[in-house]
């Protein structure tokens, strides 16, 4: 399994909503088993996002305890993780492609050892899961952000068209890196991205003399309606057959060229993972 962390320099970035469409999007058109997380939860965004699929899928388990990284993380504690400890402990969004680990607010305060056994669930998990994206806290001075960005086979480094932002990244940009992010691989993605802006990403690209590409999430205002509503994955699943003059086409063909970059960067063949229509 390759883990990705996303990761932005600041907050506001819309890390998460990013995490939640890329997972989205993966696990409906690839053959893929994915995990999503994010590991720090604060206000649950990510589950929050997938409510109405948590809901109708895993409705027996909202009255167990025992879910989400705070239980796997005293299970590596006991060293009991085995192959399929990760995935019992996880809330299905796509049957067998997609599965949502509730995050831990206690990794928000961290306990000594308590990172090291988060790890040790991401490692195990790599027994049973294709991909992992985690969502990564923001900004420098985290811990365990820290910890799975060194851990990580690859790293998405989110940012926006906000000028302070983009000279963060281009001019200054180890000044506000985490260290452990020096040698790690990266690619660059553009959240919350509006086509029409002077700082489009061709613009954007020439200014810096920046030869790598460009990842883009666009801002989208039916996609942000899905998300308050819970329902990110019925907004993929409606979009997934719409013609190009459709008002969601753009968002919907960047979201591809992003997952299809990220899968294509840690060695997945997305010709022989796409799931074929109707099958």
């Amino acid at each position: 399994m390759s883990k990705i962390a996303l990761w932005g320099m600041q907050h506001g970035l819309g890390v998460t909503s990013a995490t939640a469409a890329l997972a989205a999007f993966i696990g409906l058109e690839y053959d893929v088993r994915t995990l999503v997380s994010q590991p720090q939860r604060t206000d649950g965004d990510i589950e929050r996002f997938f409510n109405r699929t948590i809901n109708q899928y895993n409705r027996q388990f909202f009255a167990i305890g025992g879910m989400g990284l705070d239980s796997l993380e005293r299970v590596a504690k006991s060293s009991k993780l085995e192959r399929d400890s990760v995935k019992n402990y996880t809330l299905m969004v796509e049957r067998n492609r997609l599965d949502l680990l509730w995050g831990s607010e206690r990794l928000n305060r961290p306990q000594q050892g308590s990172i090291e056994a988060v790890n040790m669930v991401f490692r195990m998990a790599a027994e049973y899961y294709g991909i992992s994206l985690l969502d990564a806290r923001s900004g420098q001075d985290n811990d365990v952000s820290n910890s799975l960005i060194n851990d990580a086979d690859l790293v998405v480094i989110c940012v926006n068209q906000n000028v302070s932002v983009l000279e963060k990244y281009f001019d200054n940009q180890r000044k506000y890196w985490p260290e452990v992010l020096e040698q790690k691989q990266h690619l660059l993605l553009m959240t919350q991205y509006d086509p029409l802006s002077k700082y489009k990403i061709k613009n954007i690209a020439n200014k810096y003399r920046f030869k790598s590409p460009i990842l883009t999430i666009p801002y989208n205002t039916s996609f942000r309606d899905h998300l308050n509503d819970g329902d990110i994955k019925s907004f993929f699943s409606k979009n997934q057959y719409i013609s190009s003059n459709h008002e969601n086409y753009f968002f919907i063909q960047e979201v591809s060229r992003a997952a299809k970059t990220i899968l294509h960067e840690i060695g997945i063949n997305t010709k022989l993972k796409r799931i074929e229509r109707g099958s």
